[in-house]
């Protein structure tokens, strides 16, 4: 079992024998008895190099887009809304599983090949890694209820700053509750009883199909549960968005630009959405593989299968910052700030909000303009067919006289 709570890995044997075989051979000395597990397997160098550089990237990545996307919500208080405030709690649980899960999983799994962080820190860990993928999860749910809500019902009253707060506060209650069994039977372990045998850090169930049953849970819960309710929000909001509308329905330039906001944000939203579901099925798959028939972790290559799904999981948590600024002006612009900073001003920065409201200014001005000016045509028009009316009338009656 891998660190993330309920990820089945490669089974220690089979997968330390599979990542360099030639260990294996020697590792049997000349009296014939195999010492395989009393000391850990060796990566090869060049792995070991491709492996840190890989996980090391989603780290600094992840860390830094996640800290500046908190840094732009909370320093400008036109970024402090309710939809804000959940893209910060999910920032936080990124930038949790950036801290908590990747170092620890890919130096005791990938690298060395046994746990050298202490008994203590086994259980910890473990815990806290399942916390982080449930805050990812509940929190996308939460922001997709928000948006299915505002514009399903749009008469109906909008989400308070407050309650969202108090969403957010219940998202990580529950979040450090589901996963406390985990908590209580992770702990490190030999497979054989040797001083010099290598320690693992695993979920250690007494009943196997206990360990079944609550592995099965947390996969329901924290993937496939929540991808489903996802599709459905975002399905009947694309609905409502793009296809429902009445044809020739009217609309002012303000509704037009309220509705092509609320598109933008929804696009944003089901991008993230699909690289999470993207991003963390490879790895779900091989678990429902590994629950079906568990040979299948001791078949020929699938430690680099397994490393690449889990390397495509852990990434997960570094895109959402580039989304964001690909997606939103607002976190764009604040992107832009923020690099603008750190260059010290060699990177030319351009406010694009203030360039959108100078645009919409001068389009009201020549909209206001063209309507004055038509309605004083109109006017004077007017003014003119009363005057040429006067004036026959004026001659009729003078002739009669």
């Amino acid at each position: 079992m891998d660190t993330e709570t309920g990820i089945e890995t490669p089974t220690e044997q089979g997968y330390y024998a599979t990542i360099n075989p030639p260990l294996l051979n020697a590792s049997v000395p000349a009296d014939g008895r195999s010492t395989i597990g009393h000391t850990p397997l060796q990566v090869p160098i060049y792995l070991q190099a491709i492996i840190i550089t890989m996980y090391s990237a989603i780290i600094i990545l992840s860390v830094g887009g996640n800290l500046t996307v908190c840094f732009i919500v909370f320093r400008a208080r036109r970024m402090r809304t309710v939809m804000n405030f959940f893209i910060v709690s999910l920032a936080m649980s990124d930038l949790l599983m950036a801290l908590l899960c990747i170092p620890f999983t890919f130096v005791a799994n990938l690298v060395l090949n046994y746990w050298p962080f202490g008994d203590v820190l086994c259980p910890v860990v473990t815990f806290l890694q399942s916390v982080t993928v449930f805050l990812s999860s509940f929190t996308l749910v939460a922001i997709s209820m928000d948006r299915y809500i505002a514009i399903i019902y749009p008469l109906r009253q909008k989400m308070s700053k407050k309650q969202a707060f108090i969403v957010i506060a219940l998202i990580w209650f529950i979040a450090f509750i589901i996963p406390i069994p985990t908590a209580m039977f992770s702990w490190t372990h030999k497979y054989v009883n040797v001083s010099t045998a290598p320690k693992f850090c695993q979920e250690m169930f007494e009943n196997p199909e206990d360990k079944r049953l609550y592995g099965t849970m947390i996969m329901l819960l924290q993937y496939f549960i929540p991808l489903v309710i996802l599709m459905f929000t975002y399905g009947r909001i694309s609905a409502v968005m793009w296809i429902d509308r009445a044809p020739g329905e009217a609309m002012t330039t303000r509704d037009q630009r309220m509705t092509e906001s609320k598109r933008k944000i929804i696009k944003m939203m089901i991008t993230v959405v699909v690289i999470y579901a993207i991003c963390w099925l490879p790895l779900h798959v091989l678990n429902i593989a590994g629950d079906v028939d568990p040979s299948v972790y001791d078949i020929k290559g699938m430690n680099y299968i397994w490393m690449t799904s889990h390397w495509l999981a852990m990434s997960n948590c570094m895109y959402n910052p580039f989304i964001y600024c690909w997606m939103n002006a607002k976190f764009r612009n604040g992107f832009l700030k923020v690099l603008n900073c750190f260059t010290c001003g060699l990177v030319n920065v351009t406010d694009e909000i203030e360039l959108q409201r100078m645009r919409r200014q001068d389009t009201l001005t020549v909209t206001t303009s063209v309507s004055v000016n038509g309605s004083l045509r109109r006017f004077n028009s007017s003014k003119r067919k009363e005057a040429a009316t006067y004036n026959t009338e004026y001659t009729s009656i003078a002739e009669k006289r």
